[in-house]
């Protein structure tokens, strides 16, 4: 996938700005709060129409004004031209027209246009609850694979349903009648998510040995909030947890409360590494992330990098830049190169105050 040129309207502090991108590695330079990771967010919202930076469209259309607008126009592997006309008002109405066909459902779209954002916040999924990391997984799920979204939609929807039921006291024939329902999505989430880790904690430790220069080995290690067999037995636990339910007023266990486990030298990353260890772990992590989508969708997702080398020593640095994809597409800021004489290796735009000037 490439990204051949980007015209967006309102969006944060960018008034205007029509891009054109003539090579695979983009460099966004200059000082802090102009607009360069500004740019990137909206690159980002092509993948799944969401920010990479913050949950919901509050404060992504530009202040005064009453609506975003962005033009992507691509080219896929088959070398197809594809476009995407994105609109937005504040509150979060979407209008998106792909290849000039309204959509209406998010499913539709996952996964058509992938990218990949590497962020300094990343850390967080590290040091964060649980919910992060659920957060993080089910996007990445759902990106590459359709039946997972269908699947865990379904289990969220039934989900709310049998906890609005425990709310008003429902009885146990109501409650038999939504666990039905829910237990099958909640199984087939469960199992594409006990499947997908493993491979997912391969890419890490392949990445992560690269960037450590093979001196920290890391993984993953799902941690499932229940671990049953069977249709059977899933229901029998939600019987036997109705009572406490009822009280708390919420489904207590399943699989909205997986977790998984970040793991360097096969101790708990959270506890364990420094906060070093903790960026090369996030940043090995989203390379993970490029080649599992890859794998799933074949297709080449963008590389979105947002000032990711700063807090990494010069040993680190030297091997990230290594582990990039010669075969990706790199939009990547910084308040300067990542190393001396490297502009050249970069298709290069000035950033000043929501206003792009390629040099």
């Amino acid at each position: 996938m490439r990204l051949l040129t980007f015209n967006l309207e309102n969006f944060r502090n960018i008034g205007s700005a029509n891009l054109v991108f003539e090579t695979d590695r983009v460099f966004l330079i200059g000082p802090n709060g102009q607009g360069k990771t500004n740019l990137l967010e909206g690159i980002g919202m092509s993948s799944n129409l969401r920010s990479f930076r913050k949950s919901g469209m509050e404060g992504l259309v530009r202040e005064e004004c009453e609506e975003c607008r962005m033009f992507f126009h691509f080219s896929d592997e088959k070398g197809k031209e594809r476009e995407i006309l994105l609109s937005f008002r504040g509150k979060g109405e979407k209008s998106l027209i792909v290849d000039g066909e309204k959509l209406s459902k998010l499913g539709d779209f996952l996964g058509e246009f992938p990218s990949v954002a590497l962020s300094s916040r990343d850390f967080r999924l590290v040091r964060d609850g649980p919910a992060e990391r659920r957060k993080w997984l089910d996007l990445l799920l759902s990106t590459a694979s359709s039946e997972y979204f269908t699947h865990l939609r379904l289990y969220h929807r039934a989900l709310r349903e049998r906890n609005a039921l425990l709310k008003k006291g429902g009885g146990d024939r109501e409650l038999d009648a939504f666990e039905q329902a829910l237990i099958p999505s909640a199984m087939l989430v469960q199992k594409m998510r006990k499947e997908s880790l493993p491979k997912l904690s391969q890419l890490l430790t392949d990445r992560y040995a690269t960037l450590s220069a093979k001196q920290e080995e890391a993984g993953l290690c799902y941690k499932p909030d229940l671990l049953l067999e069977g249709e059977e037995a899933w229901f029998q636990r939600f019987v036997e947890g109705r009572a406490k339910d009822r009280i708390m007023g919420n489904t207590r266990r399943g699989p909205h409360r997986d977790d998984f486990t970040f793991l360097t030298n096969g101790r708990d990353a959270r506890t364990f590494s420094s906060e070093g260890q903790q960026r090369g772990l996030v940043l090995a992590l989203r390379l993970a992330e490029f080649f599992f989508i890859r794998q799933a969708r074949n297709q080449i997702p963008l590389i979105l990098a947002d000032d990711v080398l700063g807090e990494l020593d010069e040993e680190r640095k030297a091997n990230f830049k290594s582990l990039l994809p010669a075969e990706a597409q790199v939009f990547a800021t910084g308040t300067s190169f990542p190393s001396p004489g490297e502009e050249s290796h970069w298709e290069t735009f000035r950033v000043s105050s929501g206003t792009f000037l390629k040099s």
